[in-house]
């Protein structure tokens, strides 16, 4: 061995042993956080979306027209967007211990009492309600996210949180299906009432564990020795001198930021398709002729594609540090599988094959979008521009159940439905490539 080759080694040892320190660090700090997060966002999407499941029986036995079920699915966003900002200030300021407490409690409870929804105004409070409760979560555990990794990490820790996303129908539909199936008549109860109840009163346990089992900061954190402690705040600071200008962002600016509206446009484009197929798949697959136990377990196919096309293209970005092909690419996918869908709606197999690669495109452009603003937003703007980003795509979710409940109803169908859908798909791409440059973003994240 030569001396350069030498002195390149013994330089190079000292860097690959902090790097593999870092590594074995941040694994600690997400074997830690990310199973509870995971199990909440699990909870969480149980109970804005089993109305879709519970529509199956309540809608005929309580009379409720498509227009009805399609409103009440969209007012639970209106007050998701009144409070979403309101919710994510107060996660910073008395942490996320007791936000996710009051949030998970509120919520679980006002979701368990939709089992005594008998005309259309109850449904529509209650719905609202549930949404008011549940805002600030998501947004709240991305601003969470950035407490703890620095910006080249997060794709990947923000995929793994993302996945319940993408796993919860895996429980969703059996768990609907075996409820409104074997517990109906129950106790003098319908399947329908079993659900609610069921999958309500676990998010109100789950919040109390969770104000005793996570840490409002790593400095907060007992699990964490001093030396690491020290080590991620150092990184954290590190990551964020080195966005230049971004990292002495203030809230003004955040809500000033053209990139910070163009992410929540995008995001609601994404949110659209996502959302449209979490309340209406199910009469989807009822239409093909599918029983309500089938709809259960057929829902499991795209959600299972739908997570490990997530991780992979999450891990995928993070070590090329690309994101927006990444997102593109993966919102093209979605809108092919959605178009793809409207030519085999009387052959289940293969409609569902396509509902999976829709969930693959729509699952993967959803989490590199929020691998995003993390990168250029300071710590001091990221909680008000990470809340905005998510009112507006979130916004998508009252939208999305109407627009197809009076589009069905016009036309019998959901292919226009479909075809609407893509199309915000593939602008959501156009504008991700053409809109968002790769000078408005960090040299890191900037691509091709």
């Amino acid at each position: 061995m030569n001396t350069a080759t030498l002195a390149g080694s013994l330089t190079g040892a000292p860097h690959e042993m902090a790097a593999r320190a870092d590594d074995a660090l941040f694994r600690k700090i997400t074997w830690r956080l990310i199973p509870l997060l995971f199990a909440c966002y699990v909870l969480n999407y149980l109970d804005r979306t089993n109305v879709g499941y519970a529509q199956l029986q309540m809608k005929d036995q309580l009379g409720f027209s498509d227009a009805i079920f399609g409103l009440g699915a969209g007012i639970f966003f209106v007050g998701y967007a009144l409070f979403e900002i309101p919710s994510n200030l107060m996660l910073a300021r008395i942490g996320v211990r007791a936000t996710l407490l009051r949030i998970m409690a509120l919520w679980g409870l006002t979701s368990a009492a939709m089992m005594f929804v008998s005309t259309p105004t109850q449904f529509y409070v209650l719905r609202f309600l549930i949404g008011v409760f549940e805002a600030g979560f998501a947004p709240g555990v991305l601003f969470y996210l950035t407490l703890w990794y620095p910006s080249r990490r997060r794709a990947q820790v923000t995929a793994l949180f993302f996945m319940a996303y993408g796993a919860a129908p895996i429980v969703a539909g059996p768990i609907a299906g075996l409820t409104m199936t074997y517990l109906d008549g129950a106790l003098s109860l319908r399947g329908w009432q079993w659900l609610f109840l069921l999958e309500g009163l676990p998010s109100v346990l789950l919040g109390i564990a969770a104000f005793f089992w996570l840490s409002n900061s790593p400095a907060d954190a007992p699990w964490l020795s001093g030396a690491e402690k020290l080590r991620v705040l150092r990184t954290l600071e590190e990551d964020q001198a080195a966005q230049g200008p971004a990292g002495r962002q203030t809230i003004g600016s955040a809500l000033r930021d053209a990139r910070v509206w163009l992410l929540g446009f995008m995001s609601f484009l994404i949110i659209l398709g996502s959302y449209a197929l979490a309340f209406w798949q199910p009469t989807m697959m009822k239409a093909m002729g599918l029983s309500v136990l089938q709809i259960g377990f057929y829902s499991i196919v795209p959600a299972v594609v739908g997570i490990a096309s997530s991780i992979l293209v999450g891990r995928h970005s993070d070590r090329t540090r690309e994101r927006r092909w990444h997102f593109a690419v993966a919102a093209v996918v979605g809108a092919l599988g959605l178009s793809l869908t409207t030519l085999f709606m009387h052959n289940p197999p293969a409609a569902v094959a396509c509902l999976a690669l829709a969930a693959a495109g729509i699952g993967s452009a959803f989490i590199i979008l929020w691998a995003v603003p993390g990168s250029f937003l300071s710590k001091n703007a990221a909680a008000t521009g990470i809340a905005l980003i998510s009112t507006v795509g979130g916004s998508a979710g009252m939208v999305a159940p109407m627009m197809v409940g009076v589009i069905k109803t016009a036309t019998g169908g959901f292919g226009l439905s479909l075809y609407i859908l893509s199309g915000a798909l593939v602008l959501s791409a156009l504008l991700m490539l053409l809109a968002l440059p790769r000078s408005a973003l960090p040299q890191a994240q900037r691509g091709f």
